[in-house]
């Protein structure tokens, strides 16, 4: 018998388009048909056509890249997104093996889950505004020369306001810090502890070190040359000099159903990263 009823509950499935990810995807879909339930596939590129795709639980076959390019097809939260491990880099995936995917798919029907809220932040341009869950970079457009920045902060106790030369910046919540920040020498943040990340890209003046904020803070980011700027690892658009972006919390989050005990998230984030030859 379904609990919580999701008899009643729209279910959908967005996998990398590879045969492994197409294969799992497959195999959960007939899995939850085998229970009446109905059910969409899409694969991620496809799925980021959709205005929006209206499910009450989403299955994300693949990677961190496929988890992040859901992301971005949700402005506000996400719907619950169970991640089944199919990707290169997996840090926020728990280890779901194959052949657990009955057990998987009973114990979400039978509500036996946490949520783990993966906060985002709201990066805002002249343009456009984006709901951020890795990082915004802004990045010199020409790769082979450094430019100046320029960093005002508002925190809930302070105003500040610095500058450096160098490649570019970095800004994202804490689920970001684990990504490319951690490359770049920023600092992890564990999951319950929700803040903003500012790190600097290979600033000439070597005392400009990574900050860490409160989550309920204010920054505006500017350039005196022509940058660029990422989000979550896509290019969005490109800056004229003195243009100002502002980051502040906002953009909803990304909701995750967690089956296990506690992760051992430090331990797991650094083991993932660890670079092993094939």
């Amino acid at each position: 018998m379904l609990s919580l009823g999701l008899d009643s509950w729209k279910f959908a499935i967005i996998y990398k388009p590879v045969a492994k990810c197409v294969d799992k995807a497959r195999r959960i879909s007939s899995i939850l048909r085998s229970k009446g339930l109905s059910i969409k596939l899409y694969s991620v590129d496809d799925a980021l056509k959709e205005e929006s795709i209206k499910s009450d639980i989403l299955i994300s076959v693949g990677g961190d890249g496929t988890l992040l390019r859901i992301s971005r097809i949700y402005h506000s939260h996400t719907p619950l997104v169970l991640p089944i491990p199919c990707g290169r880099r997996t840090a926020f995936y728990e280890d779901i093996k194959p052949e657990n995917y009955e057990e998987v798919v009973e114990k979400v029907l039978r509500g036996e889950f946490t949520i783990e809220l993966l906060i985002r932040i709201k990066l805002i341009t002249k343009k456009a505004e984006y709901a951020v869950l890795n990082e915004g970079m802004i990045i010199s457009k020409n790769r082979g020369r450094v430019t100046g920045f320029k960093i005002e902060v508002t925190t809930p106790y302070i105003k500040a306001t610095y500058g450096f030369e160098g490649d570019g910046v970095l800004i994202g919540p804490s689920p970001g810090s684990a990504a490319y920040n951690l490359s770049a020498k920023g600092s992890l943040l564990t999951g319950d502890l929700y803040g903003i990340f500012i790190t600097p890209l290979n600033p000439m003046d070597l005392v400009i070190t990574p900050l860490i904020i409160p989550l309920l803070s204010r920054v505006v980011v500017s350039s005196r040359g022509y940058t660029e700027l990422y989000i979550d690892g896509e290019k969005a658009e490109d800056l004229k000099p003195y243009s100002k972006v502002l980051i502040e919390f906002g953009g909803g989050s990304v909701r995750l159903i967690r089956l296990g005990k506690k992760r051992e998230y430090i331990r797991d984030i650094y083991e993932k990263r660890r670079f092993r030859s094939r």
